[in-house]
């Protein structure tokens, strides 16, 4: 009877899973809650899984990521070998495939697939080459990358887990690079020979756009000397405004590294106080008040707690018809609008508070970031390109590209060489992501989590012990050792590495391997041959998924993208799965013998 309740509740989380009605985290949750209210799994079993040092890796990985990304080291790795890749189709291909390939057995694949979409489509507009040949490989070649390495992708660190936690082995931090590197030698062989032209030229859908530069803008800083008039009054007292500048806060003296936003009481202390007008303006009141003036540089107001970012006006936005005179910006969020851009006409700053708004414009704006973020949700204004929270992670952070990249070398020392446990490794360079500011505060550390891919992984882990318990891993252990274990171990493992890379074409990849990797160590327990080939086989296969645009996320990413089929992806992604399917289990047989 258990078997049947547990065959059961699987089943329907795996049609759940497949149909898309549900998130895949929920499903998983309700299904594990099922298992614990049918008394298939005790409630220490169920909450096992979040406490799994999986889990708890994956999480520090994600700090570690984004790390990686706000500070821009990721893209200025992708982008400093984008120049190479000029003067053919070929060159252009190779380049952008090593590079997703690199940067995927470093940083989460999703996150690589996204950093590089915009350099694929401005790269296919310079070469002229159409987007649609170079995304589905670009999705492809970001899960060969996660083989390469330890922290690559959760599977692989779903499988290192098992054999600790077995204690029959463990996988090192480049283990799988050799197999990784084949299946991409492979990988780039077949697109050369036959990919390319099975690649139909889609229409590019959507229009993915890199980040919008900011315009120049008149920043200038007046500087107050000790015994100034001016210092120990309040911008209410001085009426800058009147004169046409826009102050933008306070650099004050011993504190110079940080931007004091600016307020009506606001009082004016020895320092440099930044400003925003027309030159002939600024220069005027410096005369007036006896002040040196000097240009300033937009990243001069940003800081910790403010910045600039651009807003676009939508067709319904209240603020349309509107002054910024008679607009919320200033009095309900404090916002500074220093320019209004708008298509084929130039905005004087003189005029700026008198022009009414029109859908289209777009707002420079300055002022603390969560004021920011909350007049954008209240007067329906949009991002021009990304969120404020994304500005605000990378305006703080750019300047620590160093520290990050050194932080993520310390890393993959510590795990190479195993000096320390890798859970304690990768959250050493997590938390040194956040004290060294590569990633701007432990809020923006809990939000670069993904924690829905944690509860799935969590959630999933202890399903595998309602199988064990029910029997149906002992059923499968049997079944498969009768049907291919005479055989001998070899066709066991290309058995698993089937069975687990179809399913990984339907469900997540690291649900597939959850439910896998004890399989495989039941397996060779069976067949009394090393556990570590058949654990690589599942980590490995669960990671290869090609034949679906919903096989792994970087798929889904570049589907609409791209403007591709259903078809496209069996055409194209069928071969290449065998193709690497076969080097794969080959290289596995080859460096992890039984």
């Amino acid at each position: 009877m258990d078997v049947m309740v547990t065959l059961f509740i699987l089943a329907v989380m795996i049609i759940f899973f497949i149909g898309g009605w549900l998130r895949a985290d929920l499903v998983a949750l309700v299904g594990l809650v099922a298992l614990v209210l049918t008394q298939q799994l005790s409630p220490v079993e169920a909450m096992a899984g979040f406490s799994n040092p999986v889990v708890l890796m994956i999480a520090g990985l994600f700090i570690v990521g984004a790390g990686l990304f706000h500070t821009g080291l990721a893209e200025r790795l992708g982008a400093g070998l984008i120049p190479y890749a000029k003067g053919s189709e070929v060159r252009l291909f190779l380049v952008l495939m090593v590079t997703v390939t690199f940067l995927s057995s470093l940083m989460s694949n999703t996150g690589t697939v996204a950093l590089l979409i915009p350099v694929v489509l401005a790269m296919s507009r310079q070469t002229g080459t159409n987007p649609a040949k170079l995304l589905m490989p670009l999705a492809f070649f970001s899960s060969i990358g996660g083989t390469m390495t330890l922290i690559g992708t959760p599977p692989n660190l779903v499988a290192a887990e098992a054999l600790r936690g077995a204690s029959v082995g463990t996988l090192g931090f480049f283990s799988l690079l050799p197999i990784g590197f084949a299946a991409a030698v492979v990988g780039l062989l077949y697109f050369y020979v036959i990919g390319n032209r099975l690649l139909d030229a889609g229409e590019v859908r959507s229009v993915v756009v890199a980040r919008l530069p900011m315009p120049e803008l008149n920043i200038y800083a007046l500087t107050l000397t000790k015994g100034h008039p001016l210092v120990g009054k309040t911008l209410r007292d001085v009426k800058w405004s009147r004169d046409g500048l826009i102050v933008l806060g306070e650099k004050r003296k011993g504190i110079a590294h940080r931007l004091v936003t600016a307020r009506a009481d606001t009082v004016l202390y020895e320092g440099r106080v930044l400003v925003s007008g027309a030159e002939a303006d600024v220069r005027r009141v410096a005369r007036q008040e006896g002040v040196v003036v000097e240009p300033m540089e937009l990243k001069d107001v940003y800081g910790k707690e403010s910045g600039v970012a651009i807003f676009t006006v939508p067709s319904d936005s209240p603020l349309i018809g509107h002054c910024l005179s008679e607009s919320r910006l200033r009095n309900d969020y404090r916002l500074n609008v220093l320019q209004v851009i708008r298509p084929n006409e130039e905005i004087a700053m003189t005029r700026l508070k008198d022009v009414p708004l029109e859908r289209g414009d777009m707002l420079v704006a300055q002022g603390e970031w969560g004021d920011l973020e909350k007049a954008g949700d209240e007067t329906h204004l949009l991002l021009a390109n990304e969120r404020v929270t994304d500005v605000a992670n990378r305006a703080v952070s750019e300047r620590h590209q160093l520290a990050a990249g050194l932080i993520m070398l310390v890393m993959i020392v510590l795990l190479v060489f195993e000096w320390v446990d890798p859970t304690v490794a990768v959250w050493l360079a997590a938390i040194a992501m956040v004290l060294t500011g590569a990633v701007r505060h432990m809020d923006v550390a809990y939000e670069s989590v993904q924690w829905s891919s944690l509860l799935l992984i969590a959630a999933m882990i202890p399903v595998g012990t309602a199988l064990e318990n029910a029997g149906v891993m002992t059923w499968l252990v049997t079944w498969i050792s009768e049907s291919f274990g005479r055989a001998g171990p070899v066709w066991v493992l290309v058995a698993i590495f089937v069975a687990t890379m179809v399913l990984s074409q339907i469900i997540s990849n690291t649900a597939t391997a959850v439910l896998f990797a004890p399989l495989a160590l039941s397996l060779a327990a069976s067949l009394e041959v090393s556990p570590v080939p058949l654990v690589v086989a599942v980590a490995v296969a669960a990671s290869l998924a090609f034949m679906t645009p919903f096989g792994s996320p970087t798929n889904a990413m570049v589907f609409s993208i791209g403007g591709y089929r259903f078809f496209n992806f069996v055409k194209v992604g069928l071969p290449l799965q065998l193709i690497v399917a076969v080097v794969a289990i080959f290289s596995i047989l080859s460096l992890f013998p039984f």
